[in-house]
């Protein structure tokens, strides 16, 4: 589902509210946090989002520096296209992934992600909720 309008922006504002106690990300901190990630060199290859208005989690790659050109609100990813930054109720680095190789009858690669870098960086900056557990590192949006 791609969304481009202040309607969506404030419809996504009405059920956050209605669904959540606390926002600890604003459209400011994830750009900020995207960002500083990318410019330490740390950006992980894989990454799994859940949104307020999506009942599954969607898989997908990091959105690297291309993404923030759209406008302040919104982030541009490969895999769903543009998204509100305002609807990511969590994104989890995870620990380990399988990446499909491409080749039929290949397996998968199991590929180890260092999230714990992830998190000493954006630890350093103070200012993200992240939990840390053996699935990976997860950026808290909701409460």
């Amino acid at each position: 589902m791609t969304v481009h309008s202040r309607q969506d922006l404030e419809r996504l504002g009405r059920l956050a509210r209605a669904r959540y106690s606390h926002a600890l990300m604003s459209d400011t901190k994830w750009r900020k946090l995207f960002s500083a990630v990318d410019e330490a060199g740390l950006s992980p290859k894989r990454i799994v989002a859940k949104f307020i208005d999506r009942q599954h989690v969607s898989q997908m790659k990091w959105p690297g520096d291309l993404a923030m050109w759209p406008p302040h609100p919104w982030i541009d990813t490969f895999a769903l296209g543009p998204i509100e930054l305002r609807s990511i109720e969590w994104i989890l680095i995870p620990s380990l992934f399988h990446e499909e190789r491409g080749a039929r009858g290949v397996p998968p690669r199991e590929v180890r992600q260092d999230f714990e870098a992830i998190g000493l960086l954006l630890e350093s900056l103070g200012q993200f909720p992240l939990e840390v557990s053996a699935e990976g590192l997860r950026i808290i949006g909701y409460k």
